[in-house]
């Protein structure tokens, strides 16, 4: 009993030290409709921070984006908890401090909606008390807006390099999409519907937090899809990859890493924290650098 009571200790422990640790996985992403003339695009990503902090105003995480040195950054959702206020926050500075250097195009995640949807619920209802995390959120979005922040909320931004086209689109999926047990199956239609007509002429990047749909944003246009939400399935085991996801489910099919439908792909993050009970085991925190090539 005490060998077993020992063991548990010092695996808690290492899950204590192991969230301080903090990796970088890198991706090259090449793509006929990147031509001749594309110059190499770098890109770092950012998911699932959770007001998780690497070293004071993240000075560790900020210095490897630093050396990294991306042309811009992609936040694929949930730097900030439902439950805590979006100012201050370890998010707020960090995003703060990153949009004074670099460009960043943000899509949320099922926290960020969280916030929006109850915020919009007590504006209906004016009697009710507001949060302190509700409350905060409209400040959080004016100010990183006012310094540059790209929030891509079912909306795209287009850029144009050389004669190339990227074009990035965050894509909101309805809160329903998030819940736990059975994952809803997501209608035909449903992304035609929220962001319009994919344009397949031109590379198209997008972000959505949950990476459970990925058939439906290839078969809707993504050439690349960046994802996160799923922690890296909180454990990880050798071979069989991640053990479980927010949703409840057993070995998720994607936790962590490159995938391919048909001739699209999808990176997806294993993020950078964690929140309330879900605890993370031998899957330390993880920065995303991402190549675009010709």
């Amino acid at each position: 009993m005490q060998i077993v009571a020992g063991l548990f200790i010092l695996i808690a422990l290492w899950a204590m030290i192991e969230q301080n640790l903090l990796t970088t996985t890198k991706f090259t992403i090449t793509n006929k409709k990147l031509g001749k003339d594309f110059d190499p695009t770098s890109i770092v990503v950012l998911s699932d921070l959770h007001n998780h902090t690497f070293g004071k105003n993240n000075k560790r995480l900020v210095s490897k984006i630093e050396r990294l040195s991306p042309d811009f950054i992609i936040v694929a959702g949930d730097m900030a908890n439902k439950d805590q206020g979006c100012i201050p926050s370890n998010a707020y500075s960090l995003m703060e401090l990153l949009a004074k250097k670099y460009k960043i195009y943000y899509a949320l995640g099922n926290h960020e909606q969280y916030l929006i949807e109850k915020l919009n619920r007590e504006v209906d209802h004016r009697n009710s008390t507001q949060s302190q995390g509700d409350s905060t959120w409209v400040e959080y979005r004016k100010n990183l807006s006012k310094l540059g922040v790209n929030f891509l909320d079912n909306a795209s931004v287009t850029i144009t390099k050389n004669n190339n086209t990227l074009k990035i689109t965050g894509v909101s999926i309805g809160r329903e999409y998030f819940d736990r047990g059975n994952p809803r199956t997501m209608q035909i239609n449903y992304l035609e519907d929220q962001l319009g007509q994919c344009d397949r002429s031109v590379f198209q990047l997008l972000i959505a937090h949950n990476p459970n749909y990925f058939k439906n944003y290839s078969d809707w246009g993504a050439d690349l899809t960046i994802s996160g939400h799923i922690h890296g399935g909180l454990i990880r085991l050798p071979l069989l990859g991640g053990i479980l996801s927010p949703h409840i489910r057993f070995f998720p099919k994607y936790d962590a890493g490159k995938y391919t439908e048909a001739d699209k792909k999808m990176i997806v993050s294993r993020g950078l924290g964690s929140h309330s009970i879900m605890f993370r085991l031998f899957n330390p925190p993880e920065l995303i650098f991402i190549q675009l090539k010709k």
